[in-house]
């Protein structure tokens, strides 16, 4: 399975999980819930940050955190 950091600019991908980590109640609360759908809109360079589209919502992750959500491309 992939995880969010490993999605190409502009793809689309449905969240599956979330992996246990002390940031999992503050992925729920920004609206990171398993079935919801998102795109990458903008990735930084250097492995930077990563601009997610979710629920209309621009949200930036870092790549660390990117990586504890495990998603499933459309």
């Amino acid at each position: 399975m992939l995880t969010a950091d490993q999605l190409a600019i502009g793809q689309n991908a449905r969240l599956e999980e979330i992996k246990s980590s002390p940031l999992t109640i503050n992925f729920l609360e920004m609206g990171f819930l398993p079935g919801k759908q998102l795109t990458v809109v903008k990735k930084a360079p250097f492995k930077g940050p990563i601009a997610f589209l979710i629920d209309g919502n621009i949200i930036a992750l870092r790549t660390q955190e990117a990586s504890l959500l495990e998603v499933s491309p459309l």
